[in-house]
């Protein structure tokens, strides 16, 4: 439970940076202009929170409902520490969670 929740945020994390276009620039260096559209942006940034949310579930399941939270809140630092040092140094690496 706790790796499926900390995946869910991982990949929720991606999806809200797919979402904002000057990411979306450094991990799809040569896509389209449809991805760069500003719907598919929304539609990432939309999938981003909703993968966030789903995350919660999972982690209280596994912990209940106090230390669930806290271990939800640990792994969106957890995720998104890790995201923006992909980001920072690899961000194309991103391009294989994201399709």
């Amino acid at each position: 439970m706790n790796l499926l929740s900390l995946a869910l945020v991982f990949w929720g994390f991606a999806a809200i940076a797919a979402g904002m276009e000057r990411h979306a620039r450094d991990i799809f260096a040569a896509s389209p202009s449809s991805m760069r559209s500003p719907r598919v942006r929304r539609l990432r940034l939309l999938a981003g929170y909703l993968l966030l949310a789903l995350a919660l579930p999972p982690a209280i399941a596994a912990h209940g409902l106090s230390i669930g939270v806290s271990v939800w809140f640990g792994f969106l630092a957890l995720a998104s520490t890790a995201l923006a040092l992909i980001l920072s140094w690899r961000p194309r690496i991103l391009r294989r969670v994201l399709r």
